[in-house]
Order: structure tokens, then C-alpha cells, then sequence
């Protein structure tokens, strides 16, 4: 049969598809990266060349197609694969290869806020203190920047890429890896620990729900 918005289970139950529809166009060949501040604004990164686009509906709009991108960052690298937002709403975009993060203020205002020693930035997010963390290749390493743009190296993971990351409510570091596909716990002390290993290479994006459970693809 031809199924028209539905969607069949492998149980083989019918449910209604889930409702797509197109938004905007970033004017991106490809897109890398999405944050949303405390506004609601989405911010929208990829390339090439790097670029970071916000998509906000303009005041009034009752259509998607009367949502307006706005490019509010362009770098001379090539991508932008990672975006993050502070608890003050500045951007924080990693350019690659050879990365630079940038920080872009509400005021729309850039500067490069850190340039870690390693050929790409895969992802960033903010722990309890308001440190970024940022997920590096190809050495594996994650730092952890403070407010004035000092870093630390935070955790070696001994693979070639820390490939995806996200924070829990304990303020626990959860990674991806590649190319052991492995997901790691680590402690706000630095300590890590293995809690799973795929039977994929990379593990392009982990998410941890309310209740604790981790959510990977890989």
C-alpha cells in the first residue's frame, strides 16, 4: 500500500506522521549547528562559507513563509559546526577546520573568545558554572573555558574525536567518541568513566532527558 501521512510501526501499527513544514531558508549549502536563546530566536550555523543565520518571526507573521532569516555572523573559516548560549544570550560560534570560537553579543558585536590548539570543534555546551565546554578533535581532548576566555584542558579522552556532549543536573559531563563509539560520564572533578560503547564509530549527538536517561545517535 501507499501510506499518506501516516506513519507504520515495525509493530505494525498506524499512527498520523508527525507535521513538517518548511520554515525558512538560511541560505546555508549546509547546516551544522542550531541554539535557541531565553527570546525564543533560533540561531542557525553552518557553511561554507561560515555563517551564522537568526530566524525570528517578525511581528505579526501568521505564515512560516513571513519568517525572516537575518545574518548576524560571517567568518572567513570554512563551517561553523558548533553553537552554545550563555545565560546572557551572547553566541558562541566554533569555526572549522582550525577553529576559532567566537562570541557574538546581543548587540550583534564579535570577537574571538578562544582558539583551542586542535583541528576541529564538533560541539559546545555550558556547565553549571557558566564554563563552555568545547569538544575537540583530532586529539580528543575537552576544555573548559571560564567567562574571561580562560581554558583548561578538562578531560582526554585518549580517542581522535569528542564528537557530542551534553550536561546532566549533577552537573556530569556525558561525551560521544569517535571512532570507539564510545558514551562517557564524566565527574565535574574530571573523572571519567565508560558507561557504554556502540556497535557504531561515531556518536554524532548525545541528549540527556528529565528523568537522566541518555539519548544517543551514532
Amino acid at each position: 500500500g501507499t501510506l499518506q501521512r501516516l506513519s507504520l510501526r515495525s509493530d505494525g501499527r498506524l499512527l498520523l506522521a508527525p507535521r513538517f513544514r518548511k520554515v525558512c531558508d538560511p541560505g546555508l549549502n549546509y547546516i551544522w549547528a542550531l541554539a535557541e536563546d531565553s527570546r525564543g530566536k533560533l540561531y542557525v550555523g553552518g557553511g561554507s562559507p561560515a555563517k551564522v543565520v537568526r530566524v525570528a518571526p517578525e511581528k505579526g507573521a501568521a505564515r512560516p513563509e513571513q519568517i525572516k532569516p537575518e545574518t548576524v555572523f560571517e567568518a572567513k573559516e570554512l563551517e561553523i559546526h558548533a553553537l552554545a548560549v550563555d545565560s546572557d544570550d551572547n553566541l558562541y560560534a566554533a569555526t572549522s577546520p582550525d577553529p576559532k570560537i567566537y562570541k557574538i553579543t546581543r548587540d550583534g558585536k564579535s570577537s574571538v573568545f578562544f582558539e583551542p590548539k586542535a583541528k576541529y570543534v564538533w560541539a559546545l555546551a555550558f556547565d553549571p558554572r557558566g564554563n563552555l565546554l568545547v569538544a575537540t578533535g583530532d586529539k580528543g581532548e575537552l576544555y573548559s573555558v571560564d567567562r574571561k576566555g580562560q581554558s583548561k584542558l578538562f578531560f582526554n579522552s585518549d580517542e581522535t574525536h569528542v564528537r557530542s556532549i551534553a550536561v546532566d543536573k549533577s552537573g556530569n559531563v556525558i561525551i560521544g567518541t569517535d571512532p570507539s563509539g564510545l558514551i562517557l560520564r564524566i565527574s565535574p572533578a574530571g573523572q571519567g568513566f565508560v558507561l557504554y560503547q556502540t556497535v557504531k564509530k561515531e556518536v554524532t549527538a548525545v541528549e540527556v532527558g528529565p528523568d537522566g536517561s541518555i539519548y544517543v545517535a551514532a
